[in-house]
């Protein structure tokens, strides 16, 4: 390049860098700036978060919102059809009497039995409707007893002496006089009481056996009928023989007979509720109405003044709903007595 042009071209170029030096600051004075590094590089990466609407994007229409959905109504669910109640068991509360031999309680005639039962103030009856003996008896005394206690309060039980030689056919027997006379609104069965005696009474009653009966019972028996299980009351000897847990597994309440002989009414009364208790199903105990020199000549004469009022003391502290006794045709006159007497501790409640 020739002098002269090179001299030209270095005053033109301070010229530049000094024009481009100088600038206005922010308090308008003038300064002089550092010229930058121009440094070519590339556009850092923009955060998310950070970034901001380009104005294209910005400018731009916002999108029409979509027409809501209309709301969907839900038809309301069909109310749940009630399931139908179960049918109410009749339990036995209050005092009552056993039927052995029909004929021989009030001579067999239905309204001296309910007349008689009502002046002691009775609220229930166990009539015998039959056994694995005779078979089954009870459609003549259930015809002629049912109708007399209509309007009474008065329930009849029934109970059959089953020896479980064939579990099914004794359960049938019995459950047949629950269905026996039974229309409409007349009175009918209220209950039924299997007597389940021992191996010495000749009864086989093992726990097999004894499950099977009852299962069979329970299927074959109206659903408002209770089964009232009548069993030998929980002796030293008895316990851990008899199957008192196989009884009440299928019981609805259970009936010890606290037949005391030579023992202590109040020991044996006391001792069955307690122990019979621990399966959690009602006890109702059957107290001796009668002299025990019947069945055990050997023995000495009961002093049933004495001993049935303390049955009936030791049952009601006891807690028990419901007190028998057995039986009409044996029981003396001072059994009736305290069995009139005892009413008034253990009142009917249950009614209907």
């Amino acid at each position: 390049m020739p002098t002269a042009v090179r001299q030209l071209a270095a005053v033109t170029l301070v010229a530049a860098i000094g024009a481009a030096g100088l600038v206005v600051t922010e308090n308008g004075r003038t300064g002089e700036a550092r010229p930058a590094a121009v440094v070519v590089s590339p556009p850092a990466p923009v955060r998310h978060s950070d970034a901001r609407p380009l104005p294209a994007v910005a400018a731009r229409a916002k999108p029409r919102p979509k027409p809501a959905a209309a709301p969907v109504h839900h038809a309301a669910p069909a109310a749940r059809k009630a399931a139908p109640a179960k049918p109410v068991k009749w339990m036995p509360t209050g005092v009552g009497m056993w039927i052995y031999e029909w004929k021989k309680s009030g001579r067999g005639n239905a309204r001296a039995v309910i007349s008689r039962a009502r002046s002691h103030g009775l609220s229930h009856l166990f009539v015998r409707t039959g056994s694995t003996h005779d078979g089954y008896a009870g459609t003549g005394v259930l015809h002629a007893l049912l109708p007399a206690t209509a309007g009474t309060g008065i329930k009849v039980i029934a109970w059959d002496f089953p020896e479980l030689k064939h579990p099914a056919r004794d359960a049938r027997r019995l459950a047949r006089a629950a269905w026996d006379g039974r229309h409409g609104n007349a009175p009918h069965v209220a209950a039924v009481a299997p007597d389940i005696e021992t191996h010495a009474e000749g009864t086989r009653s093992t726990s097999r056996r004894v499950k099977v009966y009852l299962h069979t019972l329970r299927h074959y028996l109206p659903s408002d009928v209770a089964i009232l299980t009548t069993v030998p009351w929980p002796s030293t000897a008895r316990v851990g023989r008899y199957p008192y847990g196989s009884v009440a597994a299928s019981s609805d309440a259970i009936l010890p007979m606290a037949y005391w002989y030579d023992n202590s009414p109040r020991e044996v009364t006391a001792r069955s509720i307690a122990f019979l208790r621990n399966y959690h199903r009602p006890v109702m105990p059957v107290g001796q109405g009668y002299d025990g020199k019947l069945d055990v000549p050997w023995l000495r004469h009961n002093n049933l003044r004495r001993q049935v009022p303390a049955f009936f003391v030791t049952a009601r502290r006891m807690g028990a709903p419901a007190v028998s006794l057995w039986s009409w045709q044996a029981a003396p006159p001072v059994a009736w007595k305290a069995l009139s007497r005892a009413r008034s501790w253990f009142p009917p409640h249950n009614k209907h």
